[in-house]
């Protein structure tokens, strides 16, 4: 009797529940009418909704939509409400399934950390994280976490720092055989979902396009991202020159530290600030952490230190090339077993590239060591 009471009370509440979700929902949409030119995107940018959002809502693909139809648009309200419900939903079955498998509490709290948030997509690593452990955690393969941050081998050091996901909307760049239903396919996307998202009409594929297969930030979000990226970064390495450990270390540590923890920030020609900047602007800040104030451009940080053969070389050595033109157009620092960071304009961010690099062995002209001989360690090449 006490059961059946408390059940025919559970079932009187849920219904409630999923009325109340249903009707703030509904009172939160509007209906629209289709229009000539209309697109999802077009009219999702208007009512400042994510285009699936708009098809999920009608149960619609691109192809459908007509002239003349009306159709619902969620508004952030009711993107909110149904959110929180499908949440609330998610959050029950995980409770039930701990409890038929008596999984550990601690299990169940690790999986809502598996999401970097949109400020601040890295991960920094902890004593017993492994590649494997991060993508798991992540949701990333190994090789994409390695792609994402240039890493050559699995070793990892507690208190690095690496980007767990793309810095803006997930793009496919298109290849040799490529068909929208064969990308759309590899992704588990919609064909019409991927035209829609890129505006694309099907015949207009072509061989080194990129692709957008989430939705893309509007300008001011894209901004404000990048302001965000900038303040984490800034704010992580003001931290950490404060610690009494960092205080301790030789020089060269305090350079590559710098100089790492600028890692994929972007490249903007002309650049000096985290927000984008160049190679030269790149060398000057990270310096410019250390108290050394160095010219603005490559051609004028060559004339600075002490000249230094390739053999020779040491971490914190600045590298020059000559690329674009026949005077030094090109630095970056030094970070022993041939490899060096840098801001690359072919990368697009900043990066760390081999000297053994056909392109950079070719163009390399030499070495400057601003570094005074106590401050330097020999370069552990293997």
């Amino acid at each position: 009797m006490l059961r059946a009471t408390l059940l025919r009370i559970f079932l009187a509440v849920s219904v409630s529940v999923c009325f109340l979700c249903m009707g703030s929902v509904s009172s939160a949409s509007v209906t629209y009418v289709i229009k000539k030119g209309d697109t999802p995107s077009s009219i999702a940018k208007k009512h400042k909704i994510p285009v699936q959002t708009l098809l999920s809502a009608n149960k619609i693909k691109a192809s459908t939509m007509k002239i003349g139809t009306s159709i619902i648009v969620p508004t952030r309200t009711a993107e909110a409400a149904v959110a929180k419900h499908k949440h609330a939903g998610k959050a029950k079955k995980a409770v039930a399934k701990t409890k038929s498998l008596k999984t550990e509490p601690s299990v169940t709290e690790s999986a809502g950390q598996a999401r970097p948030s949109q400020d601040n997509p890295y991960h920094t690593i902890k004593k017993g994280d492994t590649l494997a452990s991060i993508s798991r955690k992540y949701s990333v393969s190994v090789d994409e976490l390695k792609g994402l941050n240039n890493l050559r081998s699995k070793k990892l050091r507690t208190g690095q720092k690496l980007l767990v996901r793309h810095m803006g909307p997930k793009t496919y760049t298109v290849k040799k055989g490529d068909t929208i239903r064969k990308i759309a396919k590899k992704f588990d996307m919609d064909s019409e979902d991927l035209i829609t998202l890129n505006e694309l009409d099907i015949h207009e594929l072509y061989i080194g396009q990129t692709l957008y297969l989430e939705e893309k930030l509007d300008e001011t979000s894209a901004e404000q991202f990048q302001q965000a990226m900038g303040r984490n970064i800034e704010e992580e390495i003001k931290k950490v020159a404060a610690t009494q450990e960092f205080e301790e270390k030789p020089t060269q540590d305090k350079v590559t530290t710098f100089a790492k923890k600028m890692l994929n920030i972007p490249y903007k020609f002309g650049g000096t600030s985290i927000l984008g900047i160049d190679c030269s602007g790149y060398v000057r800040k990270v310096y410019g952490f250390l108290g050394v104030n160095l010219p603005r451009t490559a051609r004028e940080q060559f004339k600075e230190g002490e000249a230094i053969d390739r053999e020779e070389l040491s971490i914190g050595d600045l590298v020059f090339f000559r690329t674009y033109a026949s005077f030094p157009s090109h630095v970056g620092i030094y970070l022993g077993n041939n490899l060096f960071i840098h801001a690359s304009s072919k990368g697009r961010r900043v990066t760390i590239d081999s000297l053994e690099t056909p392109y950079y062995l070719k163009r390399f002209i030499g070495g400057k060591r601003l570094l005074t001989e106590t401050e330097q360690e020999p370069d552990p090449k293997g």
